[in-house]
């Protein structure tokens, strides 16, 4: 509607909106990144990718059905301030565009759709401090992004007991240790009831080691023929 569209360009004048990867201003249509920036995204593609690096990472220690993420993250690229808007600025609108985008592609690729999605969980200390779970906002995307039947998220399932160090800044070794343990069912009974034999989606924001999907996985796998797979937004690719 006219009306609707000079309300937006009027509240863009009011209140400009900038890409969140260039820093450039906003389009009355645009969302949280430009066109340009879009059109130049780093995308994976690994909802099409079978054996993609993602999916190899986690192959020695784990058995997950498929490891998908959005797009590649680097120092060296701007989009990296994507993840930094979600995390810590608390822009959970973001998280689930993004989430959005990563289900539709799933969605696209015809990738084996899940039954329930379950989002990493934050100890309740630092959600408490931030407010928000920044992988609850991307499980919801996804679950939009899948389809007019919304895959259900559940937030409850799982608890993280033990209040870890950031993973951002510590070695690759520390964040196995740091995570190890960390996890657990929140009612063993009532978890088996909901997801056995089904299949289910854990989501997070970003993947570097695996560390976190693993301690997961280890945690979800005692459920009785459950399958397993795993979604981040954001990819770090390891130098070799």
């Amino acid at each position: 509607m006219d009306w609707c569209r000079g309300w937006k360009e009027l509240a863009d004048m009011v209140w400009p909106r900038k890409c969140g990867v260039c820093g450039g201003y906003l389009g009355t249509e645009e969302r949280f990144v430009c066109q340009e920036c879009l059109k130049d995204m780093p995308l994976t593609y690994f909802w099409s990718w079978r054996g993609n690096p993602a999916e190899q990472i986690l192959w020695a220690r784990t058995y997950f059905e498929g490891v998908v993420s959005l797009f590649y993250y680097s120092k060296d690229n701007d989009y990296r301030r994507l993840l930094h808007m979600l995390k810590y600025k608390g822009n959970i609108a973001l998280g689930k565009w993004l989430g959005r985008m990563l289900g539709e592609r799933m969605r696209s690729a015809e990738y084996p759709r899940p039954d329930v999605i379950i989002p990493v969980p934050l100890h309740w200390r630092r959600k408490w401090k931030r407010g928000y779970n920044q992988a609850e906002a991307i499980a919801r995307g996804i679950a939009e992004g899948l389809g007019e039947e919304k895959v259900p998220v559940l937030t409850g399932v799982m608890r993280r007991i033990r209040y870890s160090t950031s993973q951002t800044h510590i070695s690759v070794g520390s964040k196995w240790e740091n995570v190890s343990g960390a996890f657990v069912l929140a009612d063993k009974k009532k978890a088996a009831e909901m997801l056995s034999g089904r299949h289910i989606l854990i989501v997070d924001d970003v993947l570097t080691t695996g560390a976190t999907a693993e301690a997961c996985w280890d945690v979800l796998r005692t459920v009785p023929g459950v399958r397993i797979s795993y979604a981040s937004v954001a990819f770090v690719l390891r130098k070799v």
